[in-house]
């Protein structure tokens, strides 16, 4: 596993640019699920100390990417098919419900920030840039929940939100494309403005089922590259536990 290479970061008082940076690695693949991260070699890649490195990690630990596990170390969180199947079903209800509590509060503002959002998404994938791409997909996605007039719902979502944006990552290397095709979310923005509530909520299910198959496949080949690779490091501690053994 190779390590990800960082540029450095001039204000080291950045936090959110260390955050940014992070995030992109992890959703480019440079940090795969499970990989620890090497505060060391960061810190000098990026050029800043460990203080505001380690309150960036922090950060991306309570967003649900990072997992820190008491002294072993941070890690980009594993993904298995189960983490996957949960997250997609639960944002398909979510979803659901947060169409019928918007379509009545829906308004000629409503409308433009949906054009507005559906054109940065275009225009990230345009661009060629996975991460943005998959942030201003979200944001698209986040609108109805946003306008549903419903606290809870909204802080559900949000709460998913990081785990979307690693999953649909996960989703681009399964097809093995940096991003969707740029028309993806045409039908669901046109049926968002259009009359009929029941093919909205039905086009937004079959949205985000969209080769979840090929992702959950995905998922168990990670999850078999774990498992080979924990009981790989468990054979070694075995073979090196006691090096004066046969003496």
């Amino acid at each position: 596993m190779n390590d990800a290479e960082f540029d450095p970061i001039i204000d080291t008082t950045r936090r959110a640019e260390i955050v940014t940076l992070l995030k992109r690695a992890i959703l480019t693949g440079r940090l795969e699920p499970g990989q620890k991260l090497n505060e060391l070699r960061i810190s000098e890649q990026m050029r800043v100390s460990r203080a505001p490195l380690r309150e960036a990690m922090r950060e991306l630990v309570q967003e649900g990417i990072l997992t820190s596990i008491p002294y072993a170390g941070t890690f980009v969180i594993e993904v298995t098919a189960k983490d996957i199947e949960e997250a997609y079903s639960l944002n398909q209800v979510l979803d659901e419900f947060a169409i019928e509590r918007t379509w009545p509060n829906r308004t000629e503002q409503f409308y433009a920030e949906l054009d507005r959002r559906h054109h940065a998404v275009k225009q990230a994938t345009l661009e060629i840039d996975t991460t943005r791409q998959i942030e201003t997909a979200l944001q698209l996605h986040g609108l109805i929940h946003e306008w549903a007039d419903h606290a809870l719902l909204l802080d559900a979502w949000q709460r998913l939100t990081s785990r979307l944006q690693m999953y649909f990552a996960l989703h681009q290397r399964a097809r093995n494309e940096p991003v969707p095709s740029v028309d993806v979310h045409e039908e669901y923005v046109h049926l968002l403005k259009g009359t009929d509530m029941k093919a909205a909520q039905r086009h937004a299910r079959e949205h985000i089922a969209l080769d979840f198959e090929e992702l959950v496949a995905f998922a168990r080949s990670l999850e078999q590259r774990s498992i080979g690779r924990k009981a790989s490091t468990g054979r070694n501690r075995t073979k090196y536990k006691n090096p004066d053994q046969d003496n």
